[in-house]
């Protein structure tokens, strides 16, 4: 069984935050309450390393899409991986 290594939460912020390709206003995130409910807030009101801490991020959505989603091991932002020669 295959154990590689999964993007976190906080590397897939920063790639949306800092990628020319990504416009962080079509994400929101979407993260555990402390009643084990989830909610959901768009990117740009997320403060990394505030409130919400990056364990409790469970999954990005681009527009209605997700994107990135921690149980299901789903990055669809992820680089494209370049074939060794």
């Amino acid at each position: 069984m295959s154990h590689e290594r999964f993007t976190t939460s906080r590397e897939v912020y920063h790639r949306i935050r800092w990628d020319e390709r990504f416009d962080p206003r079509e994400f929101i995130i979407g993260y555990d309450t402390h009643d084990e409910v989830m909610a959901e807030m768009p990117f740009t009101a997320f403060v990394p390393d505030g409130e919400i801490p990056w364990h409790r991020v469970w999954y990005f959505k681009r527009r209605q899409q997700v994107v990135w989603d921690r149980r299901e091991r789903l990055d669809l932002l992820a680089p494209p991986q370049h074939a060794s020669p």
